[in-house]
């Protein structure tokens, strides 16, 4: 079964010990698992479709199952669909695992990685996106279990990805789903889960139940090597395209952070003079620009308001705006939040019956409601016409749990709600293919691999004030994510001027997509050119960026540990090391690099362009760089070299 159908695949030190099943699982009364019958398999140009029966008092049950290979990766797709054939309700499920594989000898060493959740930490260093890597040791241990934020989003605590190493090889994996799900670990032999929490299901006769796709990327090597083969993945094969191109990490400007609701149309036409300047790429309207919140009021009192822009912001409405960003070079974007409204807005007068009503000052928008998707696609995408907006930030701050529940105790709402926002984020894009979609949740707070599949980039965290943690994030997240996904920001408030601001403060966010917020306009010449300078730099190597990471110092696990990074390219003919100190660190170190064909010759050169010219360091092999090391002078507080295998 698992074997056969994975077995093109899988590595031989995966394959050994493992016990063969279906590789999903359901659970009935009392936890006991489902038991089922092949009725047919049919191998495919693309994979493996398998039709199977439930058994005993499940019979009427039938899981439709597709294997799919992904074309030039290492990965298949585990697909199931559930049917009730029968004339009467099927009984209860009380668990659903659209992952469950068993090892009963696996092969050791077994380790694991994982990474917390995109939180808003203001502490050093931060839970948010925390690399976590452990080795199974002991048969006597409780299981490993990381899970989805206790509010319902899906990665409000930890990043719903998992990576398993056995021996010298192994897995990196993940739903494609948006709500509540657990992975669980189990000791002794080897037990890998992921599940779905859900309580006395019931399919009706003729109901039908998708469950999550779950994306496997299967590796040799080490950890890295894992990390890297599930960027690429996501990069080459899962996430969308932009106007069906592969593209890279973007340069934009939001107002929100240190500005909120505080600007009007003349303060935000200063900023995009700055912008334009300084060689940004996108300029993005972010909350406030509707009617209900006022100058300097709480943006979300007026949340649900999308077809009333503050005229008191924008007296000639928001067209002068974009017309204006246009005429600059640049692309204009805004910000929506279309999944929570305030009680008193115009959405919800015209439209009660859209949403779950606890009784609160908000309410939740019903994504199983047909009418409420459509409603919102037919918002968005009159806004994306009339404005030529070619950049949507689409926000949720608000956790679905209660309402899910208010609405449905078993679970299912969760399976027709996300299947809602997909429907809607799906035909945004099949709409307006140019149209880039960042992802936002109060933050990062609902990264998967089901919003993966329909953002450009995501706003990986709503801290962006101390550099040490905004690059700790990026970096922590660049171990599963590739960097045209990791969105990061440098704000200044208003009037602030300089801050006493330096090469740290911008290269730290020049790890993944890289953002400015609030008063561009108030920097000084001197500031102004060597962030322009900077942001040249990083257009030159950005492409490295989505190619293969290795971090050259283990993440930061006490206060004053920085790392040092580097990205090279798949030819392995280009590089890039960017190092960063925390205050009372060493100013230099020596570290080996990864990554590099060890016959070829290396040129290296100091790319610092922060009013300084750039440096030709020296000439080496790739064999002396993996094993004498490049010495990193980090006295500025940060660096970065670039490497180009010369042609001989």
């Amino acid at each position: 079964m698992v074997k056969k159908w994975f077995q093109e695949f899988m590595p031989e030190e995966l394959m050994e010990g493992l016990e063969d099943g279906l590789g999903w699982r359901l659970l009935g009364e009392a936890g006991e698992a489902v038991e089922w019958k092949i009725l047919a398999e049919k191998r495919t140009g693309e994979g493996w479709e398998i039709l199977v029966e439930g058994e005993g008092g499940y019979s009427d049950l039938q899981g439709a199952m597709v294997v799919e290979f992904v074309e030039n990766q290492r990965a298949v797709v585990l697909s199931v669909n559930l049917k009730n054939k029968g004339k009467k309700p099927c009984p209860p499920l009380y668990g659903i695992h659209p992952l469950s594989l068993f090892w009963s000898q696996p092969k050791r060493p077994i380790f694991l990685r994982y990474s917390g959740g995109g939180l808003t930490d203001g502490f050093y260093p931060p839970i948010a996106y925390q690399e976590f890597t452990s080795e199974l040791l002991s048969y006597a241990s409780e299981p490993l279990t990381i899970e989805a934020g206790p509010d319902g989003r899906s990665s409000n605590r930890y990043l719903p990805i998992m990576e398993i190493m056995i021996d010298k090889a192994g897995l990196v994996f993940g739903m494609e789903w948006s709500g509540l799900w657990f992975i669980s670990v189990h000791h002794p032999f080897l037990s890998l889960t992921a599940g779905i929490p859900v309580f006395q299901l019931v399919l009706e006769p003729g109901e039908t139940l998708t469950l999550p796709p779950v994306h496997i990327v299967f590796f040799e090597g080490d950890l890295d090597d894992g990390s890297n083969a599930f960027r690429r993945y996501l990069y080459e094969s899962h996430c969308p395209k932009l106007d069906g191109k592969l593209f890279l990490p973007p340069v934009s400007y939001d107002h929100w952070f240190h500005i909120a609701c505080d600007f009007n149309e003349e303060f935000l036409r200063k900023q995009v003079d700055r912008c334009a300047e300084l060689g940004v790429e996108y300029f993005v309207l972010d909350a406030g620009w509707y009617a209900g919140c006022g100058d300097k009021g709480d943006f979300s009192k007026g949340v649900g308001n999308w077809n009333r822009v503050d005229m008191g912001k924008f007296p000639k409405g928001i067209e002068n705006l974009a017309e204006y960003v246009r005429s600059k070079g640049m692309k204009f974007g805004m910000w929506f939040e279309v999944e929570r409204a305030h009680r008193e807005s115009d959405i919800v007068k015209e439209h009660p019956n859209w949403f779950f009503d606890l009784g609160g000052e908000f309410l939740h928008l019903d994504l199983s409601n047909k009418e409420a998707q459509d409603g919102i696609i037919e918002i968005i995408s009159g806004w994306v016409k009339r404005l030529d907006l070619r950049w949507i930030r689409y926000d949720y701050n608000i956790g679905p749990k209660p309402f899910w529940e208010s609405a449905d105790r078993t679970g299912e709402i969760q399976f027709k709600y996300i299947e809602g926002l997909y429907r809607v984020l799906d035909e945004i894009m099949r709409r307006h293919p140019a149209l880039l979609i960042e992802c936002c949740a109060s933050g990062g707070r609902r990264i998967d691999l089901g919003t993966l599949k329909r953002a450009h980039t995501i706003w990986i965290s709503d801290h962006t004030d101390d550099p040490h943690i905004c690059r700790f994030m990026q970096s922590g997240a660049n171990r599963f994510l590739p960097g045209n996904l990791l969105n990061s920001a440098v704000p200044t408030p208003i009037g602030g001027k300089d801050m006493g601001r330096d090469i740290l403060d911008f290269l730290s966010r020049m790890i993944g997509a890289f953002s400015l917020d609030g008063d561009v306009a108030s920097w000084s010449p001197e500031l102004r050119e060597k962030v322009k300078s900077l942001i040249m730099t990083y257009k030159e190597f950005r492409h490295l960026l989505v190619q293969d990471f290795y971090p050259l110092t283990g993440h930061s696990k006490a206060p004053k540990q920085g790392e040092v990074l580097q990205f090279v390219s798949r030819e392995k003919d280009e590089a890039i090391v960017l190092g960063f100190r925390m205050p009372g660190e060493c100013p230099g170190r020596t570290l080996p690099l990864k990554g590099l064909d060890p016959e070829g010759i290396y040129m290296v050169e100091d790319i610092r362009s922060w009013g300084r010219e750039r440096k030709k360091l020296l000439t080496s092999s790739g064999y002396a760089l993996m094993t004498k090391g490049l010495e990193i002078d980090l006295s500025a507080g940060a660096c970065v070299y670039y490497l180009k295998k010369l042609k001989m």
